[in-house]
């Protein structure tokens, strides 16, 4: 048993050098919300005739590469994302609610900073 334990412990320590500490395990926790997120927004029941999947992408892929360079407000972003989820996480967004919603989430990106990474 406490062979098992030792190991989860090695094991855990070592994927979490890998992302990066804490402040890599901040971006790849984000990095998760965002696919669930869009997942969600781009599944039939959820988006709105007015918005197409291709906009959705796009947004969502900007958001992650500008996180991937360490180049976003996290808290913003932590926000947004919460705020979707509590909104729409029963109801369908309207067009107008998805197009702010999108705005919202590009503009947690960080202009002219220079990258960590």
């Amino acid at each position: 048993m406490l062979v098992i334990v030792a190991v989860g412990l090695v094991a855990g320590g070592v994927i979490y050098r890998q992302v990066g500490g804490r402040e890599g395990a901040r971006y790849w926790m984000v990095g998760l919300a965002l696919s669930r997120v869009e997942k969600h927004l781009k599944s039939v029941d959820q988006r709105p005739d007015g918005i197409s999947e291709d906009q959705i992408v796009e947004s969502f892929q900007r958001v992650r590469e500008a996180t991937q360079r360490r180049q976003i407000n996290l808290v913003s972003l932590y926000a947004a994302l919460k705020s979707y989820q509590a909104e729409f996480n029963e109801k369908k967004p309207s067009t107008p609610e998805v197009q702010v919603f999108l705005q919202t989430l590009e503009g947690t990106i960080l202009q002219n900073v220079d990258s960590k990474n």
